[in-house]
């Protein structure tokens, strides 16, 4: 990884909010936001009339092709929880059902008495089996490992639901010539590449504050550092975003920067205002039609317009210079 890559990750998602310096990470980034960004579309209808109107689609990670985008992992074993009684416990799961049948809204609280989740767990599970007969403790207990699994699998599904529903992602490519890219996002070469130069953006516009590279990983990040804290004034709120940028490394040849922005399910899937484009770029088997219509729309608005070609040597792809 590069190093201001590392220098960026440690200022803006250290696992302690008191430690994110985050105008230090930005401009740590900011030199590095490649002069220009491509998204690769099709023509349909609402690909051309996003163009028209400056625009492109935001969305929610749970709409993407990719099932492990965005997903979470931790180990809630290892979460720091208030080292309760049994009779505690229950007193609070009790207050917990109170406010949830008054519509009270759940406020987290500083743990006092930290102990990981997995240890006390365990304890209460022995209290609990102190009340049965021994024969029966080891079936007894079978049946609470299950049940503690499955809160697992619930608690990290529910986790990579939330994130998966609640950022919004616009997805971007620093190449304009991947020829995997035009075959599985350009209709296998018959679409066409919008070109946006990010350099004319100034250090403060949104679009460019929230513009992150992805890192791309043999496995997913562990988060459980990020969530077992004592005090939840120190949730680090950026953790979001790093979820939003993490990708198996089999996705490394789309070179992707993502514009992230933690703005609620509600609003998650809405159109995002792009700059004018710096140029269009045609696909290598365009139709004559697509062509002709891009070449008048180009014309109109002042937009430079090329085309991709095969290079006779080499399984590269170039573009040239149309006219307009």
């Amino acid at each position: 990884m590069d190093p201001w890559k590392r220098q960026f990750i440690r200022d803006l998602f250290p696992y302690s909010a008191s430690r994110v310096q985050m105008e230090r990470a930005f401009l740590a980034k900011h030199p590095h936001i490649p002069t220009s960004l491509y998204k690769y579309r099709e023509f349909s209808s609402n690909h051309i009339d996003a163009l028209k109107k400056n625009v492109l689609w935001m969305s929610s990670p749970d709409r993407f092709n990719d099932p492990y985008d965005t997903t979470i992992h931790f180990d809630p074993n290892r979460f720091l929880v208030e080292d309760q009684s049994l009779e505690e416990f229950m007193a609070s799961l009790e207050e917990l059902e109170r406010n949830a049948k008054a519509a009270a809204a759940w406020q987290p609280r500083n743990i006092v008495r930290p102990v990981r989740s997995g240890d006390w767990r365990r304890k209460i599970s022995e209290d609990m089996l102190k009340s049965y007969p021994v024969s029966e403790r080891d079936q007894i207990s079978e049946v609470l490992g299950g049940l503690l699994k499955k809160q697992h699998n619930d608690m990290i599904m529910a986790m990579g639901v939330f994130f998966r529903n609640n950022y919004s992602v616009l997805s971007l490519s620093e190449s304009y010539s991947s020829v995997l890219m035009w075959s599985h996002y350009s209709n296998s070469h018959k679409g066409f590449v919008i070109e946006y130069d990010f350099s004319k953006l100034g250090y403060h516009d949104l679009r460019k504050r929230l513009c992150f590279p992805v890192f791309y990983t043999r496995k997913p990040r562990d988060a459980t550092r990020y969530m077992a804290l004592t005090n939840v004034s120190e949730f680090n709120i950026f953790f979001g975003q790093l979820m939003c940028l993490i990708k198996k490394d089999e996705w490394t040849y789309e070179r992707e920067w993502r514009i992230v922005h933690a703005i609620g399910a509600p609003y998650a899937n809405s159109e995002l205002r792009m700059p004018k484009p710096s140029a269009v770029l045609l696909g290598t088997d365009v139709s004559s039609n697509d062509e002709s219509m891009m070449r008048d729309m180009c014309r109109m608005r002042a937009i430079p317009l090329k085309k991709m070609v095969r290079q006779s040597s080499t399984y590269d792809l170039g573009a040239v210079d149309l006219p307009i």
